[in-house]
């Protein structure tokens, strides 16, 4: 076996797929339970940063048996769903069973059977789902542990726990890798991915609903995010020229700004001018002046120009709902704001935890 062909030495957590996928990872020589590991942090940092309105739009690749075009959350789910069917006839095969036919599965049609199970998971929410597929993925690894090595690369075992595992991962990150990052383009341009949320006077009630529903959402998941970085790091590079830190100096300062225009139209009914010389040396010089700021004062500026917004806009009246100026207020300056930082630094985060790269 050629070290092309095993792959010695590769970076499976961030070479290029096409490298990946041309090594053997039957081979005696590949450290088996290694390799799954880095594919999997791959597979799961793929959704780094994207909202779930990302996760529902369709388009990600065509279904394979006739039926509606697969979204990134069919694509997860499908994997998940993999896991759990696998977690059990590797159980049986653990005690005393036979290995499963294709046959088995949809009379051997594996793309109809996997059309099949889609409505299985098209009512969950992207955070059940990802929850579901971490249950689903050490479950799963419990029981393939279980069997010696030498028998998971017969060809008996090979196609049943392989292709569930790291071949499967891999055969869908050639289509969710460059999807995901289009819909973070995407979202980092603040494209809705649906509709315009700006409200009408009809469906305002249930726009106004759908607003804190989004927002609840969308800073749960930035909390998440800051959650999962030491304050050690929040000084360093992110994916752009910011840090951690000046994102979250940003926001912090955004909210302040926001509030304050939403506070003054209601006293005055005059809306707050833009910063004259522009949004990119207005952000610029915002950043730059919270520098040095410790990550401890930066959360509670965070948490108080929040809560402050957040006020702001539930004292907001139909007329400023409807108000494209008023609403771009809200809007712009809470959740459709974090998105777009959401998209912005989700990768960085989830890659933060990785293994340094290895040195070739």
């Amino acid at each position: 076996m050629t070290a092309v062909a095993t792959g010695r030495g590769l970076d499976l957590r961030r070479e290029p797929l096409t490298a990946l996928r041309a090594i053997d990872f039957r081979s005696a020589d590949r450290d088996y339970w290694a390799d799954e590991s880095a594919v999997h942090d791959r597979f799961v940092a793929v959704w780094a940063g994207l909202d779930d309105a990302a996760w529902r739009l369709p388009g990600a690749a065509p279904s394979d048996a006739g039926g509606p075009d697969w979204s990134l959350l069919d694509h997860v789910a499908h994997v998940v769903d993999w896991h759990e069917v696998a977690t059990v006839y590797v159980a049986g095969v653990l005690d005393g069973g036979a290995w499963p036919s294709a046959a088995d599965y949809g009379g051997g049609d594996f793309d109809t059977f996997n059309e099949t199970r889609r409505a299985r998971f098209a009512d969950l929410a992207p955070a059940e789902l990802r929850e579901r597929g971490a249950i689903a993925h050490e479950r799963f690894l419990a029981v393939a542990r279980r069997l010696p090595l030498e028998v998971i690369r017969t060809d008996d075992a090979w196609g049943w726990v392989h292709q569930v595992l790291h071949g499967h991962a891999l055969d869908h990150l050639r289509v969710l890798e460059p999807w995901a990052d289009a819909l973070r383009q995407r979202q980092t341009r603040n494209d809705p991915f649906g509709p315009d949320p700006q409200p009408v006077r009809a469906g305002l009630p249930s726009a106004i609903a759908g607003f804190w529903s989004d927002e609840a959402v969308i800073l749960g998941q930035f909390d998440d995010l800051l959650s999962a970085v030491p304050e050690g790091d929040w000084a360093k590079p992110t994916d752009g020229d910011w840090t951690l830190a000046d994102h979250v100096a940003h926001l912090a300062g955004w909210f302040a700004i926001g509030a304050d225009a939403l506070e003054r139209h209601a006293t005055s009914g005059v809306w707050k001018e833009m910063p004259p010389e522009g949004l990119d040396l207005f952000n610029d010089r915002q950043v730059r002046a919270a520098r040095g700021t410790p990550p401890g004062e930066l959360r509670r500026q965070y948490a108080t120009g929040l809560d402050r917004l957040r006020s702001a806009i539930r004292g907001m009246t139909d007329e400023e709902w409807l108000d494209p100026e008023g609403f771009s207020w809200a809007y712009e300056d809470l959740h459709g704001h974090v998105r777009t930082h959401l998209a912005m630094i989700g990768p960085w985060v989830a890659r933060l935890g990785w293994p340094a790269p290895a040195k070739r």
